[in-house]
């Protein structure tokens, strides 16, 4: 339960063995390749990259069309229950099987079609919308019963086509009805503009513009030869004609459904092989040699140095050491057992540790796995996820991130459950369980409890803090950041309660002076990196200031008892409502079975997630703040975590 131990490498190949070793690697997988830097001992003039930036731009761009074609042919597959996909599962393959089917597919031939394809009906597309544009710009012309090119072929009179706001076109008629010599035809009108035509005699021509100009008669030329309903009903037809097109276009792409598979295997090869590219980048190579540099875990350092024999012989040189405890750059490989491994996720959420730190996780794991229990509190709810993750495991083939996430919440369920029994709590009390500790009547005991779960979180916590100290040979850090804190803390609580509570009372002057003298110890202690005595008490007084900290700390862990009586009360309140309707007729009954299930169900998930979040943020927030700095670099394998497959 710890932080993988790291050897830090050199390796010297012949540049001809590149490309066998890289792939041997990636089978290996256990490889975490580090940019080698040009330094004093190897320039720019010396060495070169094995790879260029244009290899990783193409295989980017192979890893996007098959994802592409991967996403569109999804669209034509026909959709299977989630169940029964769960159950299936992904399929599980070796890196050469997934090589081979990739390698043995025509992805260009075969994604150049699905292109051509896909660019003709964006073609056709964009077509239509065009049509439907000019269909809208026709719509409120639809009307005029005469074509517009007969009608402009009289030249004793001048045609105009346009619009007139809605507010001016009552006075712009009656305007022009007075003219004899003006003929003048609503053709349609929206919310907005009322569409005329007017014919004009040539002789009151300008008579006409004036009345245009005072209106603000807006022009508009009708794109129409003949009538505006005949081209209004070719563009129709043209666009039937294109969306029949693109029937046929689709009923085609269906056809490269046959392909899914495949598409998933290449996706799945060209990412892999982006990783290859991508750490081969990182070597340094002149036209005979390879340095490659990186760290493999200290238990696999001879079955790495077997792989390099395997492609290289005798023809290498390997140099391996361990790795340095307090670099910043040596990855993070975590390794836990069962029962803490899904807890991972949490540490991964937040930041992976440095090497020099701990994996806090088999530390937080019980802690997170009480506190969660305490929050949602009802056997009923447990029990029921209990359920529904213990089927999930056993019946569906899942990816490891996946079966890893349900262990998660199947082990806050038994938490769940153990703590039902003792709140006495089973979906909100529908069945009277005993209790230890009842929740509508026990606040204070409740309180307490939260509390003092608090306090041994934080001293816990704090209590990693010194064994860090103490483990990197600082034993004296371990007493003036813990030690003191310790003596401060504690001693102030502890006198707190000797003053309202008499057993404690004849230890009051003894939790006294200890508290007193953590304090003195904090501000003589807490500036020591300090250069000038000013500064050490300055920062020495602003350290004990943080003692107001604790008090914030020590009431965040109340939301331990706030959330288990929301849950306990709204579940009741549930119950209530549906037992008034239960006993009434036979609508009331259904009516109040649907109720109670529908909103416990919601209630159980309102439970989980605030668990989930607030136990997170205790952890985060009140333990980690102690102990726990993190920053640390993930180790990258060499096989990448794959989307449809799971990959050996």
């Amino acid at each position: 339960m710890a932080i993988v131990n790291m050897k830090k490498f050199k390796l010297f190949i012949f540049d001809g063995d590149r490309e066998k070793l890289i792939n041997k690697f990636q089978k290996f997988n256990y490889v975490h390749i580090e940019e080698s830097d040009f330094n004093a001992d190897f320039s720019e003039d010396d060495f070169s990259r094995p790879r260029s930036s244009e290899d990783l731009i193409e295989i980017d761009d192979k890893i996007k069309r098959s994802k592409d074609d991967i996403d569109l042919l999804l669209k034509f597959k026909e959709k299977e229950s989630p169940i029964k996909a769960m159950k299936e599962g992904v399929e599980d393959i070796t890196l050469e099987e997934l090589t081979s089917r990739a390698i043995a597919f025509p992805f260009e031939k075969i994604d150049s079609e699905i292109k051509a394809l896909v660019d003709e009906k964006d073609k056709n597309n964009s077509k239509i919308q065009n049509i439907e544009s000019k269909i809208g710009e026709l719509k409120p012309w639809e009307n005029l019963l005469s074509s517009l090119k007969d009608l402009n072929s009289t030249n004793s009179v001048n045609i105009y086509t346009g619009t007139i706001s809605t507010s001016y076109a009552v006075e712009f008629e009656s305007e022009f009805i007075k003219n004899d010599l003006v003929y003048i035809e609503r053709v349609s009108k929206d919310k907005n503009f009322y569409y005329y035509l007017i014919i004009v005699e040539k002789s009151v021509e300008n008579e006409a513009k004036t009345l245009f100009s005072k209106f603000g008669f807006t022009p508009i030329n009708v794109k129409a030869d003949g009538k505006v309903r005949d081209k209004i009903e070719a563009y129709e037809r043209e666009k039937e004609l294109l969306f029949e097109n693109n029937k046929n276009i689709e009923e085609e792409l269906k056809t490269y459904l046959k392909y899914l598979e495949d598409f998933k295997f290449a996706y799945e090869y060209y990412r892999n092989e982006k990783i290859k590219i991508m750490s081969e980048r990182k070597f340094l190579k002149t036209t005979q040699l390879n340095l490659i540099e990186g760290y493999v875990p200290s238990e696999k350092l001879d079955k790495f140095e077997d792989e390099v024999k395997k492609v290289c012989g005798d023809d290498y040189y390997l140099n391996a050491e361990d790795a340095n405890r307090n670099s910043s750059k040596v990855p993070i490989l975590l390794k836990n057992n069962s029962f803490v491994r899904p807890f991972e996720l949490m540490t991964e959420m937040y930041s992976m540790p440095k090497y020099n730190e701990i994996d806090p996780t088999p530390f937080f794991a019980p802690f997170y796995f009480i506190f969660a229990g305490i929050m949602v509190g009802d056997f009923g709810y447990g029990l029921l996820v209990f359920l529904a993750t213990l089927f999930a495991l056993k019946t569906f083939k899942l990816t490891e991130k996946k079966r890893n996430f349900i262990k998660f919440f199947n082990y806050l369920s038994i938490s769940t459950m153990i703590f039902g029994l003792v709140f006495g709590s089973f979906f909100g009390g529908i069945i009277e369980l005993p209790s230890l500790i009842d929740t509508a009547e026990d606040s204070t005991l409740l309180i307490i409890l939260s509390l003092i779960l608090g306090g041994i979180h934080i001293f816990f916590a704090l209590g990693i803090k010194a064994y860090m100290d103490i483990r990197d040979g600082k034993p004296k850090d371990a007493l003036y950041d813990v030690g003191f804190w310790y003596m401060a803390v504690l001693g102030a609580i502890g006198f707190i309660l000797s003053k309202v509570l008499p057993q404690v009372e004849p230890f009051g002057r003894v939790l006294l002076v200890i508290m007193v003298l953590g304090m003195i110890g904090i501000v003589a202690t807490g500036g020591r990196e300090e250069k000038t005595t000013a500064g050490k008490i300055g920062w020495g007084i602003y350290s004990l200031y943080g003692i107001s900290s604790y008090l914030g700390d020590f009431v965040s862990y109340l939301r331990l008892m706030a959330l288990v009586l929301s849950g306990s009360f709204l579940g009741l309140a549930i119950n209530m409502i549906a037992g008034m309707l239960f006993g009434s007729n036979i609508i009331g009954k259904i009516f109040a079975i649907v109720i109670f299930v529908v909103f416990q169900l919601f209630n159980a998930f309102l439970s989980y997630l605030s668990a989930y979040v607030h136990t997170a943020r205790l952890t985060y927030v009140e333990m980690f703040n102690k102990f726990y700095e993190g920053g640390g670099i993930p180790f990258k394998k060499m096989i990448e975590n794959s989307d449809y497959f799971n990959i050996d």
